[in-house]
């Protein structure tokens, strides 16, 4: 089968086979080369991306004319399912390096610390249900990390304002968190 270049190709510019005639060889070849990329890299979704991109280096760069355009097209996906292969390898040794230091520098809780941290959210919770709305939702979006401008927005209050409201829910916050007791539940 020969590729069909048009005047561009021929010269060496970017379009390479006419598009009925690559539309004739994509069609003809698709088959197999998916059908390789599928068992040599075990995924559908990459092999069809890989079949993809063989079929796109050869709408941009066809092969001369030496060899066999079957030949050539799973030599390059077969290169590519190779490398997509090999990145993944890396890519799984670099995850499991990263989760190996992530235990040993992480150590998990201890059942004191998280029943420390289930009483200190409970608290946390049972203080902001006491607190007006407004000021309730105004700690928790700035905890959320929402700027000003975005917690001026969300409550209907002028930019300028935030800061000052922000201030006193704060102080209302820590006086009523102050006195609860632990265990306590405000009513």
């Amino acid at each position: 089968m020969t590729v069909t270049l048009d005047r561009s190709a021929r010269e060496g510019g970017a379009g390479a086979a006419q598009p009925a005639s690559f539309e004739a060889l994509f069609l003809e070849h698709w088959p197999r080369v998916y059908g390789v990329l599928v068992r040599l890299v075990g995924d559908r979704a990459e092999a069809e991306d890989l079949a993809l991109e063989t079929f796109w280096q050869l709408y941009q760069r066809p092969p001369e004319q030496r060899g066999s355009l079957g030949g050539w097209l799973y030599r390059v996906a077969t290169n590519l399912g190779y490398n997509a292969l090999r990145a993944a390898q890396r890519r799984q040794g670099y995850e499991d390096t990263a989760g190996r230091e992530a235990l040993i520098h992480s150590p998990a809780p201890q059942p004191p610390e998280l029943a420390e941290r289930a009483e200190t959210r409970r608290r946390v919770r049972a203080v902001l249900n006491t607190l007006p709305a407004r000021d309730a939702q105004l700690l928790l979006l700035r905890h959320s990390g929402f700027a000003y401008k975005e917690i001026a927005a969300a409550l209907g209050v002028a930019p300028a304002s935030v800061g000052t409201l922000l201030a006193r829910a704060e102080a209302e916050f820590a006086a009523r968190y102050q006195t609860l007791e632990p265990g306590e539940g405000i009513e």
